[in-house]
């Protein structure tokens, strides 16, 4: 009997367990918006194709879309936050990329068992990813990188639903 109701308690509590968001989407609640950061991108890369201000234009783009404001400064405070991207690239001598895509949320942040009233930049929202490309492939890595950026606006929005 008591295998039964261990079961039908594990049945009733998976939807809970389910629906329950993880810290670093819950981190996303009440965002307003964000400020748009792209890191430079490497040279090589960039004679080879890959362009910053691409990767700016397209991240804005989608954001937009999905209607989560985009600052044109940083205001970290007051519900926004930083949306940090980093393609870094590392290119062997025969042409190959090898190349990590880091999308990931700033904001500010106190250490609670901190006595000082510090306020802190922090990551709290993170999406990698990582692969191998060539030089005449090199617009392949922008499809890692919109995958990772559509799943940062999914969790967003289903912790800020459209007003």
């Amino acid at each position: 009997m008591s295998k039964i109701a261990f079961a039908s308690a594990l049945f009733l509590l998976t939807p809970i367990c389910a629906s329950a968001q993880s810290p670093a989407v819950e981190s996303l609640r009440g965002l307003r918006g964000v400020h748009i950061d792209v890191l430079p991108i490497d040279k090589d890369a960039q004679a080879d194709g890959l362009s910053a201000d691409t990767i700016r234009n397209n991240v804005e783009s989608a954001l937009r879309e999905a209607g989560i404001e985009v600052t044109t400064h940083d205001k970290l405070s007051d519900g926004y936050a930083s949306l940090s991207v980093v393609v870094d690239t590392i290119k062997h001598p025969q042409g190959v990329y090898l190349y990590s895509i880091n999308v990931s949320i700033l904001q500010e942040v106190q250490i609670t068992r901190s006595n000082k009233q510090g306020i802190f930049a922090a990551e709290t929202y993170a999406k990698r990813a990582f692969g191998l490309t060539t030089l005449k492939h090199m617009n392949l890595i922008y499809e890692p990188l919109n995958a990772k950026l559509k799943e940062l606006i999914t969790d967003f929005v289903s912790v800020n639903p459209r007003r």
